[in-house]
């Protein structure tokens, strides 16, 4: 430990009153030497809680030992070192350069004690994310940083919110797109209440997309509060270019510190032209390989691909060190090192036995004996020791990882490849669809290898898709959606996964229902009417979301047919199944243009609702307010404009009071209810009045769109077309109603892109708004009905 992290940590030594916390940080974070033995030290002094900590201890000191021999044997005389090791941001061979307005942004948030506690650092893979953040880290001196690895995030936010936490504390998440998102947003969370101290919470991912924006529907126990601190204002974009350095000085400069590492010359650079966005990954590279050979490279090949060729060499001595080769050189047995190696960067291992069957997963090493692949296995483990101990440690930095496992499976004959997928747990699968996912944009074999594994076990990464989905728009879901139409799959499993799809989301709604497709589709005589009507109505519910009206109107007549045969067995049990179904039909029958019927069938569902909150007010308020906004639409469909107006107003009080309390929830509902408000209010001449609730809706759903653009983008872009509308509508054009109109059709145009059958005929209707904007003098006369909100 360098002299400076030591005085980071010193002045904790000799306080026992913390002793717990300090086993609990060690236990947390990343594996940190020096921090290891100053908790071992105070645990000493420990009663009770001694023993827990000393065996955590002695486990760890072991996992250390057994690293710590395994890099001796990479530095040793016999063996040439890890090439890709000297490329990773914690061996920092090369001295950091550059990010002055970075590091700056980063520390004045740090040394702000009203500053929000999370920032998000984003960036491409290889521009330099984690080394910033850990040269960030080495900045703030009186802080206490810490690495938190997978797994630990709600523990990490338990230990914060307990207390036990120095007065100035750095929480750094690397990898935060691929961790639980339940234990971010908690970590978030803590670190944001936390009391009496500072607390800040790093999270370092490739982007800030919908994983970023949908946090707070992982965590909706304190979803308000996420909304607030995880807007576009808390990320930090790390571009390609260094500004400070050109592409071609920093070659020479890595090259000099590679050299210096190396003991070898300080060869000569290639003066050439190179792209200023080039990562700097790839640059500190061709800076290595420039050394490695002693002379300039002349902008040869992919430098990653040749950096892979050299770590080869690493692969074969070791092998041969651990007794897997003979002395003599053979390409085949390169080929298998390669493919082990290659496996393993693709789908990661937790523990021994996942590590044998990763081995098994080789053609050449299906059949082979336990002894012949236990020695492979802990050859394997012994090439990249994890910083955990626990999970096995891949090719790093993640750029080459990628790289490689793409070319492997690239080069494998097609049953080689079914194989490397077949069997799969979970969390396999969604280690192999983001390794996939992120090559697809330096790799152009990727895309073709993501058809691959989807299709080898189709439920197995449909239940990955799920999860990883929103990383990737657009990548996964279409190929899974496509599968699982003919895929042999389970009912009951069926069943389960649906459950796992959030509702709403433009990503996942298609899978959603591809799986409801496949349930209802299974229904038999036999099947209890109550499970055959829930899966119906969540059937028609889905479709609906993705633009299949039509059919959505047939299941929903089936299910409120249903519903009604069940009240008149047991209405007390089945009541408000029935309210929720017909309320549901409404809505289905009035996008069909069954005006009269929706109007009946709406006024049915406020009925029965007005009747369950005689008995149960807190459970039934927020559906009768739901209700009743749907029932405020279909009596403006139906002319009845002053009972609207009357029926509008009771939904947007209802869904006020319901704020109030658990604001969170309910928001998006008050959103809705304004923004069909401010329609009614411009039909009965109240032009001022229907203006500011217009404005209210969009401001509203501007706030909700920073926390889940992928649930919210919809709204918002019908909000923001409202205020065109109702500008026509009340003869106020102004330069913002024109400004935020434009916004919406902008909106429209991407979410059409995206689901055609869902959008586009409401994109062209906006777009026509648009153009009556522009034309218009005051009392226009809009011509195209703008639909209402639901829900």
């Amino acid at each position: 430990m360098d002299r400076g992290a030591w005085r980071r940590h010193a002045w904790w030594v000799g306080v026992p009153a913390t002793v717990a916390g300090f086993g609990a940080w060690a236990a947390l974070a990343d594996d940190k030497t020096g921090w290891t033995v100053i908790s071992a030290a105070a645990a000493g002094v420990v009663g009770g809680f001694g023993p827990t900590v000393a065996d955590r201890l002695a486990a760890k000191r072991e996992i250390r030992r057994q690293r710590e021999d395994a890099l001796r044997g990479v530095t040793s005389a016999e063996l040439p070192e890890s090439v890709a090791w000297l490329l990773h941001p914690g061996q920092a061979v090369v001295d950091f350069i550059g990010r002055g307005w970075v590091l700056r942004q980063l520390e004045s948030w740090t040394t702000d004690p009203g500053a929000v506690a999370v920032r998000l650092l984003t960036g491409a893979g290889g521009v330099g994310k984690t080394r910033l953040a850990r040269e960030f880290a080495d900045r703030l001196p009186g802080w206490r940083c810490e690495w938190i690895h997978p797994g630990a995030e709600e523990q990490t936010a338990a230990l914060i919110a307990s207390g036990d936490v120095p007065e100035r504390l750095l929480v750094v998440v690397d990898y935060a797109e691929t961790r639980d998102r339940a234990g971010v947003a908690a970590l978030v969370c803590a670190a944001q209440r936390a009391a009496g101290v500072r607390v800040r919470v790093l999270l370092v991912a490739r982007g800030a997309g919908l994983w970023w924006e949908t946090l707070s529907a992982a965590y909706p126990q304190q979803a308000q509060l996420l909304d607030a601190v995880t807007g576009r204002s808390q990320v930090v974009e790390l571009p390609a270019r260094i500004e400070e350095r050109e592409p071609g000085e920093i070659v020479a400069l890595a090259a000099r510190d590679f050299a210096a590492h190396l003991g070898r010359p300080v060869p000569v650079v290639e003066a050439r032209d190179r792209p200023a966005d080039t990562p700097v990954l790839r640059l500190h590279a061709e800076a290595l390989l420039t050394v490695l050979d002693g002379k300039p490279r002349h902008g040869r090949y992919d430098v990653l691909t040749e950096v892979l060729g050299h770590e080869a060499r690493y692969w074969r001595f070791a092998a041969r060190r651990a007794g897997l080769l003979a002395a003599d050189d053979d390409p085949a047995s390169d080929a298998l090192l390669r493919q082990v190696v290659g496996v393993a960067a693709l789908l990661g291992a937790d523990g021994p036995a996942e590590v044998a069957g990763l081995v098994r997963r080789i053609r050449r090493l299906v059949d082979a004996d336990p002894e012949r692949v236990d020695r492979y296995a802990a050859w394997l483990a012994d090439l990249y020791p994890a910083a955990d101990g626990t999970a096995l440690g891949v090719v790093q930095p993640d750029l080459l990882a990628e790289t490689l496992a793409v070319r492997v499976l690239r080069d494998y004959p097609a049953a080689d490849r079914a194989r490397v997928f077949a069997d799969l747990t979970v969390t396999q699968a969604v280690r192999a669809l983001t390794v996939l996912g992120r090559a697809r944009m330096h790799q152009g074999d990727a895309a073709a290898l993501i058809e691959v594994a989807l299709g080898v076990d189709v439920p197995r990464m449909v239940e990955a898709v799920i999860l990883v989905g929103v990383q990737f728009p657009g990548v996964f879901t279409p190929g899974a959606v496509r599968l699982l139409a003919d895929a042999d799959i389970v009912l009951g499993w069926a069943r389960r996964v649906a459950d796992l799809v959030p509702y709403p989301s433009l990503e996942l709604g298609r899978l959603a229902v591809a799986l409801t497709t496949r349930i209802v589709a299974g229904l038999t005589p036999d099947t209890p009417p109550e499970i055959q009507a829930n899966w119906m109505d969540e059937h028609a519910i889905r479709l609906t979301e993705v633009g299949r009206r039509i059919e959505a109107l047939t299941i929903s007549h089936e299910v409120v047919n249903l519903r009604r045969e069940l009240a008149t067995t047991n209405r007390d049990t089945y009541l408000p199944n029935l309210a929720m179904s017909l309320n549901n039909h409404a809505n289905r029958l009035a996008e069909a243009g069954q005006r009269s019927e929706a109007l009946a069938t709406s006024h049915d569902a406020v009925n029965l609702y007005q009747e369950l909150i005689t008995t149960n007010r807190d459970t039934h308020l927020p559906n009768l307010a739901t209700s009743l906004h749907n029932h405020a639409n279909q009596l403006a469909e139906a002319g009845q404009h002053t009972e609207a107006l009357t029926t509008s107003h009771e939904a947007v009080n209802l869904r006020r009071e319901l704020t109030i309390t658990k604001r969170d929830v309910y928001l998006p509902n008050l959103a809705s209810s304004l923004h069909n408000h401010a329609i009614r209010l411009a039909k009965a001449g109240r032009h001022t009045e229907a203006l500011t609730t217009s404005h209210e809706a969009v401001n509203l759903y501007q706030e909700l769109i920073t926390t889940n653009r992928d649930a919210y983008l919809p709204n918002l872009a019908m909000s923001l077309w409202n205020v065109g509308y109702v500008g026509l509508m009340v003869g106020s054009v102004t330069d913002e109603v024109i400004a935020l109109t434009v916004e919406g059709v902008r909106y429209f145009d991407e979410l059409a892109a995206a689901e055609p059958a869902a959008f586009e005929e409401r994109r062209q209707a906006a777009r026509r708004t648009l153009d009556e904007l522009h034309r218009a003098t005051g009392g226009t006369e809009v011509n195209e009905p703008l639909p209402d909100a639901e829900g």
